[in-house]
């Protein structure tokens, strides 16, 4: 699943909004890296790139969430604890070896990845976004 950027899917911090871009960036990058020409080193650049961002930006999110006084943070961090763990053992995994298995792993991974933010951003983020806006006092 190729995902792209819409303004539809900000949340009105820019902080937030930019690191969900570079996600969106990376997920597209591991597509292309994991396609018909497998680059291994490729991949594993940006799966270690992404669950990075991820880390950092689920770190800052749940800080975000909690100073605009959103009441479904501890929720939150649950989604994000569970993307982390899958993230984890997909780079420990391919860090074993790259292989047209492992290449396959990654590409439903990539299409999984990209299901998953669009709808946790739509489903989810979208739900502290009048928090958010509250806090800028839009």
């Amino acid at each position: 699943m190729s995902i792209a950027w819409n303004e539809a899917l900000a949340i009105g911090d820019p902080i937030i909004d930019a690191d969900h871009r570079r996600m969106i960036e990376l997920i597209a990058r591991l597509e292309v890296a994991a396609g018909l020409e497998i680059d291994c080193a490729g991949i594993g650049r940006t799966l270690r790139d992404l669950t990075d961002l991820c880390r950092e930006h689920f770190a800052r999110e749940e800080a975000l969430q909690h100073a605009v006084g959103f009441p479904e943070t501890e929720s939150h961090r649950t989604a994000h604890e569970m993307l982390m763990k899958r993230l984890d053992a997909v780079l420990a995994h391919f860090t074993d070896g790259c292989d047209e298995v492992r290449s396959g792993i990654v590409r439903t991974l990539g299409d999984s990845l990209a299901t998953w933010l669009v709808s946790h951003i739509v489903n989810s983020d979208m739900e502290f976004k009048p928090y958010v806006a509250g806090a800028y006092g839009s």
